[in-house]
């Protein structure tokens, strides 16, 4: 008996745990299809990032390296999650930089 209940209510959280899942993917995209004025920033700062990933996946070579079994693609993915990685940081860097200089002369 406790076993069935048990089922149950993992199966309860299965399909609550997916429908949550479906409106964090749903309702922001609803936002962002009926009120694009607001959504701008955030539509810039997604493709600003799709840049940056692609930026950082065009310099990342396919070379493979012993003792990773991954394949050549997955390298360069790999390798450009990595730089992309590197050059969030440094523009992270440069804000912060920017911010500081900004307020000294204020």
């Amino acid at each position: 008996m406790n076993e069935q209940l048990i089922d149950i209510a993992i199966y309860v959280t299965y399909v609550l745990f997916g429908l949550a899942a479906l409106a964090a993917l749903v309702f922001p995209l609803v936002y962002l299809i009926t009120d694009l004025k607001k959504a701008k920033n955030a539509l810039i700062g997604i493709v600003v990032l799709a840049i940056v990933l692609f930026v950082g996946y065009s310099m990342a070579t396919n070379e493979l390296y012993e003792g990773f079994a991954v394949g050549p693609t997955a390298s360069q993915w790999i390798g450009g999650g990595i730089n992309a990685t590197i050059i969030l940081v440094g523009l992270a860097f440069l804000a912060a930089v920017y911010t500081e200089v900004a307020k000294i002369f204020k």
